[in-house]
């Protein structure tokens, strides 16, 4: 009934084209599952040309340098990993060096020991914690991201134990995984970032000569079941979101390489297209994505990224349109990840990432060096420090980096305006001097689409870092499916730097990816200057009450006398209760409340809030509590499935009529 209920939700949400495609998806679907139930499944067809005992030839290859110019000190790490890797040991959210039995067990949840269904994937929910685990768990090591770990470690050190450690993973993969059963093939996102990790795997250990005989037979024919059914399934509507470009760029990159395949050519023209439609569709002319989850402009901009470049090798260069947003989205992250070590986390964050390289996924130094060699921007010339890892495996000989590199520290801050998407950066100050400060304001949409699956109801909140280090901090995202309380707290409106009434959020939430009433927000005034400026802005969000409140935030930072002043005004003509909430970061220490007033450090710098008179003032600190799902204020999560405690500031109050609550942030 529950499931039932979603469902219905969200059929409300789809257009009727939606409905028309998801009927027809159906449709298919079920004409598939007679196939696979019967095994009248379609094997891979190659071209006229294709030889099947002759030397495999890709139509390009993944690295292409001297490999004598790898980094040594990049080197413990990645054949420390290695080693793991071939005993089975992985890491990934919450999981540190779990074994994942041997032979690997493909169908488990490794976090809680819970099996999957192996059942045809018709009859697979995935959302179904209780027999299938949390979805994301058991799928994380069905990326295959390892298995491109091992095969640059054989490439660095030419020892046949990686390239071997490469095909007995794949073999054992394809041996639990037939076709159309089981969890690893309910998901097209899964299966396009699969088989661009089998691209990366496959080329770098060819000289190793593995990919021979019957596992190389295998294998295409595999390769040809994901692109046929990725490319058949590709996301429409409410779900064309970052799953779109992901599965668009799986068949790109694998038709592309596979090009023996019969039908490569049309499955890469056809993805081709997708690519080129979404890159625009998803993106603001800022370059922010429109699903306003900041970790998935990482996702996604790997996805473009990488396609680009293969496109690039083989002669089928995307358009110009395509790279200069490509360019806007690198620019984006940059920017806003410019006056701090953190990235912010506003809306959801999965940890997803197409391809290890050797550079976390949210790594800002790694973007920017890949950025600078296809860009002339500044920003991404004084944003890194170093060359990065990822750059010598994907560009190696074919690019020089444009520009050398400057030191971080040496960079003023100055604000900037990111209209197109809600977005308002004040900063300003250089950490050469010790007085940087930049904060970030939220006055965006809610989401993609209407169900705006990854957004949180933030509106008017803000982030602030001081030299560098976070003050106060979006809460992250946790969970998605194993804990659904704390999948609802780290998205509800008291998780963020905002205003709270009547204990209500400012968006209304009807599943978990699904909100079915939009606060919506507007900039009314922005003023930039050298030591800051000025930011107005306002949302609808509490007009449904039954007695309307408007909320309106004002932000002046003048970091010359190293002051934020917030002013939020209440418009309304009835009686509300109202909570300002304020989430200092992990780095805050030795905090103490007096009255009105909380002091804290910060690094090397003392901080002082001073919060209205006439609000009662608490604070709250994330306890470890007996009940997991019991969800609490007073954590951050800055990675899926972990969470550290912190000190939330709560000041709450009452008001009837219109007015003005004034909180100012000093340091020293």
């Amino acid at each position: 009934m529950q499931a039932l209920s979603w469902y219905v939700k969200r059929i409300k949400t789809m257009s009727a084209k939606e409905i028309i495609w998801r009927i027809t998806s159906l449709s298919k679907s079920l004409i598939e599952h007679l196939r696979v139930k019967t095994n009248f499944l379609p094997k891979a067809k190659f071209i006229p040309s294709y030889q099947e005992n002759a030397k495999f030839s890709p139509a390009f290859s993944v690295f292409v340098g001297d490999i004598g110019k790898f980094n040594p000190a990049w080197k413990p790490a990645l054949l420390s990993k290695a080693d793991k890797i071939l005993q089975h040991k992985l890491s990934f959210f919450d999981l540190q060096d779990h074994d994942l039995e041997t032979p690997i067990n493909w169908h488990k949840d490794h976090a809680t020991g819970q099996p999957t269904s192996l059942a045809a994937i018709m009859s697979v929910n995935y959302r179904d914690i209780r027999i299938n685990g949390d979805c994301k768990l058991v799928w994380e090591p069905n990326r295959h991201h390892q298995l491109v770990v091992l095969a640059r470690a054989y490439q660095v050190t030419g020892q046949m134990k990686y390239a071997q450690g490469v095909v007995n993973q794949l073999t054992s993969w394809l041996d639990a995984n037939p076709y159309g059963y089981g969890m690893n093939w309910r998901n097209p996102l899964e299966l396009g970032i699969r088989i661009i990790n089998w691209v990366w795997a496959i080329d770098l250990i060819l000289a190793s000569g593995l990919f021979i005989g019957d596992f190389k037979a295998r294998l295409l024919n595999s390769v040809y079941l994901h692109c046929r059914d990725v490319s058949g399934k590709f996301s429409q509507g409410s779900s064309a979101n970052n799953h779109l470009v992901g599965e668009a760029a799986g068949v790109y990159i694998a038709a592309s390489y596979f090009s023996m395949l019969k039908d490569a050519q049309h499955w890469r023209q056809k993805s081709k297209a997708v690519l080129e439609t979404e890159i625009q569709a998803q993106t603001f002319s800022d370059g922010c994505s429109r699903e306003h989850g900041f970790s998935y402009q990482f996702f996604v901009w790997q996805f473009y990224l990488f396609s680009s470049q293969i496109a690039h090798w083989q002669g089928d260069v995307f358009s110009p349109a395509y790279q200069h947003t490509l360019n806007k989205i690198a620019e984006f992250i940059a920017l806003i990840a410019q006056g701090g070590d953190d990235y912010p986390m506003l809306g959801d964050q999965d940890d997803g990432y197409a391809l290890d390289l050797g550079d976390h996924v949210h790594n800002i130094n790694a973007l920017c060096d890949l950025a600078a060699h296809l860009y002339d921007d500044h920003i991404f010339n004084s944003s890194t420090q170093r060359p990065s890892e990822s750059a010598f495996w994907l560009f190696n000989q074919r690019i020089e980096r444009r520009q050398q590199t400057t030191s971080q520290s040496t960079v003023s801050l100055s604000s900037h305006k990111f209209s197109a998407s809600g977005y308002y950066l004040l900063q300003a100050g250089s950490l050469e001097k010790q007085d940087q400060v930049s904060v970030l304001f939220d006055c965006a949409e809610l989401g993609y689409t209407a169900i705006a699956a990854h957004g949180h109801a933030d509106a008017l909140s803000l982030v602030m870092r001081i030299n560098g280090l976070d003050l106060l901090v979006d809460s992250g995202t946790y969970d998605y499916y194993s804990f659904p309380n704390w999948r609802d707290q780290f998205r509800k409106t008291q998780a963020h730097n905002t205003l709270e009434v009547d204990g209500r959020d400012q968006s209304v939430m009807t599943g978990p990816f699904m909100w079915e009433q939009h606060a919506k927000a507007q900039c009314l005034k922005w003023h930039a200057s050298d030591i800051g400026g000025e930011v107005i802005g306002q949302h609808s969000g509490y007009k449904r009450l039954s007695s309307p409140l408007v909320h309106q935030r004002s932000l002046a930072l003048d970091s010359q006398k190293r002051r934020l002043q917030i002013s939020d005004q209440i418009l309304t003509q009835g009686d509300h209760d109202i909570a300002l909430y304020f989430h200092l970061s992990e780095y805050c220490s030795d905090i103490k409340i007096d009255g009105q007033i909380c002091r804290l450090n910060l690094g090397e710098n003392q901080v002082v809030i001073s919060f209205p008179d006439n609000l009662t003032l608490e604070s709250i600190h994330g306890e470890w509590h007996k009940d997991p799902d019991h969800p609490s204020l007073g954590w951050i999560s800055r990675g899926y499935h972990q969470r550290t405690a912190i000190t939330t500031l709560i000041v709450k109050g009452s008001v009837s009529r219109e007015q003005l609550f004034t909180t100012s942030i000093d340091w020293v």
